[in-house]
């Protein structure tokens, strides 16, 4: 049988990888990656991948494997925060529209022995700024709203599941998969590396 072209690389930059006496003891293969156990580190290979293509971890140092799904989490903070001032604003536009205040102080006048001009242009020009108030508090939190609606909606098309490797003293190891079987290779790894007996820290 012929390997994959993703094969016949990872094999060749294997060869070139490891140290002197260094065996490979199990491998796996999940969407465009490989995972190599060696008797001496764990190696992952992501040829097609945005970040690190090669990333490796001794196994003393690898504490578990277990598949994640992640997100923006960015998208749900700002999603969160301008949904709240989108109701604040929507709400507050509602009330001012349902509370009647705007036809009552249209029908108000200006006192006859009021002094000067100004109290009558004021009483005249206040339902025209509230008015114009409700209605801008009524347009930004409808755009407000939408645009959490929009937030929460990029962090759900953001959301995919990762192969997670960890490891002591790093960062982990990230690997997209989308197989059915990821749970099944995420369980091999660690009993490949040794951590399946041991309990996960929350």
């Amino acid at each position: 049988m012929s390997q994959s072209p993703l094969s016949q690389a990872t094999d060749d930059r294997l060869s070139e990888m490891l140290f002197q006496g260094e065996e490979v003891e199990e491998e796996f293969t999940v969407e465009g990656a490989r995972v190599a156990v060696t008797t001496h580190r764990v190696l992952v290979f992501t040829p097609d991948g945005d970040g690190r293509r090669f990333d490796h971890a001794d196994r003393p140092n690898v504490l578990d494997a277990n598949v994640e799904t992640t997100g923006q989490g960015s998208y749900v903070e700002w999603g969160v925060k301008t949904g709240v001032y989108g109701a604040v604003m929507l709400g507050g536009g509602v009330l001012l529209k349902t509370s009647g205040i705007l036809d009552r102080l249209g029908t108000v006048n200006a006192p006859e022995d009021a002094p000067g001009s100004g109290i009558a242009q004021l009483v005249s020009l206040l339902p025209k700024a509230l008015g114009t108030v409700t209605a801008g508090l009524l347009v930004g939190g409808g755009l407000l709203v939408f645009a959490a609606v929009a937030l929460t909606a990029l962090y759900f098309t953001s959301r995919e599941r990762e192969l997670v490797i960890e490891r002591a003293g790093r960062d982990p190891m990230r690997v997209p998969v989308r197989d059915d079987d990821a749970e099944d290779v995420a369980r091999r790894l660690r009993t490949a590396v040794g951590t399946s007996s041991k309990p996960r820290s929350d």
